[in-house]
């Protein structure tokens, strides 16, 4: 199934890159791009505006199956724009990008529908997410005759809430764990020192050993005792299987 995409962002490299980000099969080429990527289906971007009147006109012409959307745009809000969209009952979905940290954004975004909220700088795997999430979204309502629990879990997002819900301790953050944790299962036979595993991720030694400790505590890992060219012991950490 292919979508059509909108993007609407003021900021010119910003849009260039959402608009290849979506075209190519597996991202962006470069660092930025996740190894491996969430997205299945293509995307066709059907428009880019680079403010308010612009998008304005293009919505009215063409109603696209997903529209990303900057708030802050040179002659107006995108929260505005949002507003009239749902005034309309355009049934696009929504994600917003935006630099603001204001929570009365965050929670006049929710009261109008927006179906994602993605705070610049933006993080290519956190956009990958929730391309993920609207495509599960756009299958259910595809596949379903009638409505079940499974549906409604999807759509509202129980599932992802139910494996998210542990609270992790304090100094270890989410997307730093997963990196490291898709580090072993890419290199699923592979045994790594906090030094090693630092290196490929990008953090320092003592931060890997902090993150490869709490996956080992947690049973995701294992570890074996390795012995350097000095004889002090390290120890070698690995997936479990």
């Amino acid at each position: 199934m292919t979508y059509s995409v909108v993007i609407i962002e003021d900021e010119v490299e910003v849009a260039q890159l959402l608009a290849q980000y979506l075209l190519l099969p597996n991202g962006v080429a470069g660092s930025q791009t996740p190894k491996q990527s969430l997205r299945q289906a293509q995307y066709q971007v059907v428009g880019i505006a680079g403010n308010l009147s612009t998008a304005t006109a293009l919505l009215h012409a063409i109603e696209p199956d997903l529209i990303l959307l900057d708030i802050h745009l040179p002659d107006g809000n995108g929260l505005d724009l949002l507003t009239d969209l749902r005034r309309r009952t355009i049934k696009s979905e929504v994600m917003l990008l935006t630099a603001a940290k204001e929570v009365e954004t965050l929670e006049k975004a929710m009261q109008l529908g927006a179906c994602d909220f993605l705070v610049k700088p933006l993080m290519l795997n956190r956009l990958d997410q929730a391309l993920a999430r609207f495509e599960s979204r756009q299958q259910c309502f595809s596949d379903a005759s009638e409505v079940t629990q499974s549906m409604v879990d999807t759509l509202f997002g129980s599932k992802q809430q139910t494996n998210t819900s542990v609270r992790l301790p304090k100094g270890v953050d989410q997307l730093t764990l997963q990196k490291i944790h898709d580090a072993f299962v890419e290199h699923a036979t592979t045994a790594f020192t906090a030094q090693q595993m630092g290196d490929l991720v990008g953090v320092s030694r003592s931060t890997a050993r902090r993150y490869l400790e709490y996956l080992l505590e947690s049973g995701k890992l294992t570890a074996d005792q390795s012995y350097g060219s000095i004889g002090r012991p390290e120890r070698c950490y690995k997936i479990a299987k």
